[in-house]
């Protein structure tokens, strides 16, 4: 087994990419026990690829073409890596803050800070239903419902919005701290990337599918990337 470093060809003229706009569409170079499939496009440099091929390939390094050494191959395979899950962690937050948008879109910053107190003035009003709680008791007014009403309404809107909030922040820092916490093993190259490419299951779904000429359906497990952040599918099925 040899490891190689190459880039897609012209079709028509077989020269890499990399040194000519092509011809033509791009087409793979005929390299022995090459496998398009187990090929890797590097984050880095989208433009070349790497894969493990036959011991009896030969590299043409005039187009383009390499062959690594183990070592080369795993720090080639390291950065490909480590690329992905710093541009991961770069977009964590905006991912963070997009999904707050479409979550809390209703709720107006004023009337996010007024909360806090309307809930303290709501939990000291059923304590105590001689409490002054101005804010409740003039929403209520305006609404046109009981008091005690609105202050309950107000308590589990409240603890809803902590609730979520709380589980946004607490998705996002665990997928923060297990991308922080990964560790690239250049003795294992393979292990490493088998762990960054791993998924895991945080629940099920049922679906229709067509078997044996009819729709069934069936219960199927959701997967996401162990080290993707996906905050819209972790929130709703965990």
């Amino acid at each position: 087994m040899k490891y190689f470093k190459f880039t897609q060809i012209s079709s028509d003229t077989g020269i890499s990419w990399a040194i000519a706009q092509p011809v033509s569409g791009p087409s793979w170079p005929d390299i022995p026990g090459l496998e398009i499939s187990n090929s890797i496009q590097l984050a880095h440099n989208s433009i070349y690829y790497l894969a493990q091929v036959s011991d009896g390939a030969v590299a043409n390094p005039d187009n383009h073409m390499f062959e690594l050494t183990p070592e080369e191959y795993a720090q080639e395979l390291k950065t490909h890596v480590m690329h992905q899950l710093n541009r991961e962690k770069d977009n964590i937050y905006k991912e963070e803050n997009d999904f707050r948008s479409s979550v809390f879109s209703k709720y107006h910053e004023t009337a996010s800070i007024a909360g806090i107190y309307k809930y303290n003035q709501a939990k000291e009003l059923l304590e105590n239903n001689q409490a002054t709680a101005a804010d409740v008791r003039a929403e209520a007014t305006a609404r046109g419902v009981d008091v005690t009403v609105m202050a309950n309404r107000i308590i589990q809107n409240h603890e809803s919005f902590r609730n979520k909030e709380a589980k946004i922040a607490g998705l996002r820092g665990k997928i923060l701290d297990r991308i922080e916490a990964f560790v690239f093993d250049l003795e294992n190259p393979q292990t490493s990337y088998n762990e960054f490419l791993e998924e895991e299951t945080i629940g099920t779904r049922e679906v229709q599918q067509m078997e044996n000429g009819e729709m069934v359906n069936k219960t199927v497990d959701v997967k996401v990337g162990k080290y993707k952040l996906d905050i819209g599918t972790r929130f709703n099925f965990l």
